[in-house]
């Protein structure tokens, strides 16, 4: 296998140079314009969202011009993934010049050590990360003691110059410098904490050695508000931020949704929405657990939710909302808030309804009456309650109106939460 990969490797490479690929003029001007960038996908893109596939191939030069390689090492079948994500989309339909397979897995754990493949990796111009388990994409990009393989240091060369690095689902939460979530549910996570490896499923899990190390300051998650992961993203930053690789933030990405990261890991960077639903920043910097009560309590967490077109400043976290949407103070639709007994519900079965915690706490901000509202957990021993309040800190919310409650399109900034037995 060794031998085939890289004969493979060799003959694209001469190919590539043959073809005049001027791939380090490509990439001193895309990290001019952009820096380190990421395009960090929820999970279930739809492959008809053009506004995000188009800004992956901008990103990586453009129509004609980019060069993707499409790593597959999360998924359970790489060749599927990469025919799906690489060939049909990427190249077929929204016209990267070429998409290469950097068909790096725990089934073959010697590929990422080929350097064939790793100059391969030199003449990429972006890279996109397929969905499945993000541990897959650890174990088989690093080496013993979290050391890069020879892969993953071509890639990280690449990212450095400016290379776009995207990803759906796994493909982006692996990316964290921090610690990195692994698996479980919001109750579960409130009930009983983070924890390094478990054999049940619904436990909170997360790897203390954290993802692949480009983004810094966060920990990311994906299928955030139709999975109803806003408890264990709180539970996860509250258990580990004093950790080596603990952090006080957090970003939860949507489904068919994507943050587009522009100069990573500098005072300028900052991230925009695109897709269809929305994207959660979590801060606890300044929050506390009250380790007098029986079960997990936490008050002073503050979080933000982004929309389409709203940016993130991801070093001060200001928020600019997007240009098309008007302040809700003063222009409330309701009275009162709204309240649930499933806050964390995600996705529904009835169409442009939205997840239990979204719309508890956006119906705040779209309240004239009301300035806080709760939300308990279905399971019980112990019921969780969660507190939100658009009281303090200088809350804002802002909305486009598109035809009612559930389509309207709201964001918000530095709702106060607490997390309690109810």
């Amino acid at each position: 296998m060794n031998r085939v990969v890289r004969v493979f490797a060799y003959v694209l490479l001469l190919s590539a140079v043959a073809h005049g690929v001027r791939t380090p003029s490509i990439l001193s001007s895309l990290s001019r314009a952009q820096g380190k960038s990421l395009v960090l996908i929820g999970g279930g893109v739809d492959p008809d969202n053009a506004e995000i596939w188009n800004t992956i191939v901008d990103m990586a030069g453009g129509p004609g011009q980019a060069r993707i390689g499409v790593v597959t090492s999360a998924s359970a079948d790489p060749n599927d993934s990469f025919q799906y994500n690489g060939r049909e989309i990427l190249m077929e339909r929204y016209g990267a010049a070429d998409v290469i397979h950097i068909n790096v897995s725990i089934w073959d754990p010697s590929v990422a050590n080929n350097p064939a493949l790793a100059d391969l990796v030199r003449t990429m111009t972006g890279f996109y990360f397929g969905g499945g388990d993000q541990s897959r994409v650890i174990q088989s990009m690093y080496l013993d003691g979290h050391v890069d393989t020879p892969v993953l240091a071509a890639i990280r060369e690449q990212f450095e110059a400016g290379a776009v690095i995207a990803g759906s689902s796994a493909g982006a939460a692996c990316h964290t410098t921090s610690v990195m979530v692994t698996g479980g549910w919001s109750w579960e996570a409130l009930k009983d904490g983070a924890m390094t490896s478990s054999n049940n499923c619904c436990d909170l899990t997360y790897n203390p050695d954290g993802g692949l190390a480009m983004l810094d300051g966060y920990i990311l998650d994906t299928h955030f508000a139709e999975r109803g992961r806003e408890g264990r993203m709180i539970r996860l930053i509250s258990d580990t931020k004093h950790e080596p690789r603990g952090v006080s933030y957090g970003i939860g990405v949507g489904e068919n949704t994507a943050l587009v990261v522009t100069h990573a890991n500098t005072p300028q960077a900052e991230g925009k929405i695109l897709g269809e639903n929305g994207v959660t920043f979590f801060d606890l910097s300044s929050s506390y657990v009250d380790t007098s009560q029986r079960y997990f309590t936490i008050r002073d967490v503050y979080m933000t939710y982004l929309t389409h077109g709203d940016v993130y400043n991801l070093h001060n976290h200001d928020v600019t909302f997007a240009s098309d949407k008007i302040e809700l103070k003063g222009n409330e639709n309701y009275d009162h808030a709204l309240t649930s007994n499933d806050i964390f519900y995600g996705k529904s079965s009835q169409p442009n309804r939205k997840p239990e915690f979204v719309r508890a706490a956006t119906s705040i901000f779209d309240a004239r009456l009301d300035t806080s509202t709760y939300g308990t957990t279905y399971e019980k021993n112990p019921r969780f309650r969660v507190e939100m309040s658009r009281a303090g800190r200088e809350a804002v919310g802002y909305v486009k109106r598109v035809s009612g409650f559930h389509t309207d399109v709201h964001s918000y900034k530095d709702m106060y939460v607490a997390i309690r037995e109810n």
